[in-house]
C-alpha cells in the first residue's frame, strides 16, 4: 500500500483523526505576477454558515492567503444564503458543507446542507452573474451537496473514490485525465498545468453544460466503506467502477460561472495528525496551487 494513501485511509476511517487535520500556516505560493494589486480585486466569500469542515480561518486559510496575495478581497460568509447576503459576494466558495445532523456523525444518511430557499437563492445569484466554487468531498460531504449539485447538472456519488489503485491519485494531461481548459492553460506556459493530485474524494457525472477538468482513469473505483478503498481484493464489495466519471469540472451558467471540485484538500495545505503534508504543500502535488489559483481567476473572468 502506498504510504501516503495509508495515512489518508487512517483519516477516512477515523473521524477523530480526520478532525486532527490542521492548516499548514507556513505554506507560501510563489506568485510573481498577481492579477490585481493588493485588495483591489473581486470579493471572495468563503462559506462558514453550514457546519463547514473547511473555513476561512481554519483548514482553508492557506487557500485564502494565496487568493489574497493575488489581489482578491477575501471574507467569510456567515449564516444562510439569501439574496441580500450574496449581493456582497462576487465569488462564493462553499467547501465541505454539512447538515447539522452529520457535523459529528458521518453515518448515513447525509441530508442536504442547504435549505430549498438557499438553493433557489444560489441559482438566481449565479444566473445573474455570481461565480460559485462548489467543493464537496467524499461522503458525507457529497451527500450534503447533492441537491445543490443536481440543480446545476451534477450527479454526485456519496462515496469514496480512488483514481489509481497504486500510488498517488494524480490526474495528468499526458493520459487525458487532466483536460484542456482555460483553467489548465493559465495565462502562459509557467501557469500551464500538467498534473493535479487529489487526496481521496468523490466522483460525479455531469450534463453537457459542464466542461471536464479532471476525469477518472480506467482503474478508478468507488466504495461505500472507506476501509475497502486501498485493500487488495479479488472481489469488490459495496463498490463500482467510476471510470470516466469526474472529480472537477467548470461551466458557464446564465451570466455566471461555476466550478466543481470533488475533493477539498487539493486546494488547501494541511498536515495530518502525524504531520504528513496533504494538499498544495505535498511534494506529490507540485502544481496544485497554480491550478487552484487559475480556477479562481477563471471564475473572475481573468482567464
Amino acid at each position: 500500500m502506498n504510504i501516503s494513501k495509508f495515512f489518508i485511509l487512517v483519516l477516512l476511517i477515523n473521524p477523530v483523526a480526520y478532525a486532527q487535520q490542521q492548516a499548514d500556516t507556513g505554506f507560501q505560493f510563489n506568485n510573481p505576477n498577481p492579477v490585481y494589486a493588493s485588495v483591489t480585486g473581486p470579493r471572495v466569500c468563503i462559506d462558514e454558515g453550514h457546519h463547514n469542515f473547511h473555513t476561512l480561518d481554519g483548514r482553508y486559510l492557506p487557500f485564502a492567503q494565496m487568493v489574497r496575495e493575488d489581489g482578491y478581497v477575501v471574507q467569510a460568509h456567515q449564516g444562510l444564503f439569501t439574496e441580500q447576503s450574496l449581493s456582497v459576494c462576487e465569488i462564493l466558495v462553499i467547501a465541505n458543507a454539512l447538515h447539522a445532523s452529520n457535523s459529528n456523525n458521518w453515518s448515513y444518511p447525509h441530508p442536504s446542507a442547504f435549505a430549498a430557499q438557499e438553493i433557489q437563492a444560489l441559482i438566481l445569484w449565479v444566473n445573474a452573474g455570481g461565480k460559485l466554487l462548489l467543493i464537496a468531498d467524499h461522503a458525507p460531504f457529497a451527500g450534503a451537496a447533492a441537491d445543490l449539485g443536481a440543480v446545476s447538472g451534477l450527479m454526485m456519488a456519496d462515496i469514496y473514490a480512488v483514481h489509481r489503485r497504486q500510488g498517488a491519485d494524480v490526474f495528468m494531461r499526458n493520459d487525458n485525465t487532466l483536460h484542456d481548459h482555460a483553467i489548465t492553460r493559465g495565462r502562459n506556459t509557467r501557469e500551464s498545468i500538467q498534473n493535479v493530485t487529489s487526496f481521496t474524494g468523490q466522483a460525479a457525472m455531469m450534463t453537457g453544460d459542464w466542461q471536464a477538468l479532471l476525469s477518472f482513469s480506467a482503474e478508478a473505483f468507488a466504495y461505500i466503506n472507506p476501509q475497502q478503498a486501498y485493500q487488495q481484493q479479488t472481489t469488490q464489495v459495496q463498490g463500482f467502477s467510476v471510470s470516466g466519471w469526474f472529480q472537477a469540472a467548470a461551466r458557464e451558467w446564465g451570466n455566471g460561472r461555476m466550478v466543481f471540485l470533488g475533493e477539498a484538500a487539493m486546494c488547501s495545505a494541511q498536515t495530518s495528525g502525524n504531520g504528513s503534508p496533504m494538499g498544495m504543500n505535498s511534494p506529490q502535488a507540485p502544481q496544485n496551487a497554480q491550478f487552484c489559483l487559475n480556477l479562481v481567476r477563471w471564475l473572475s473572468e481573468d482567464l
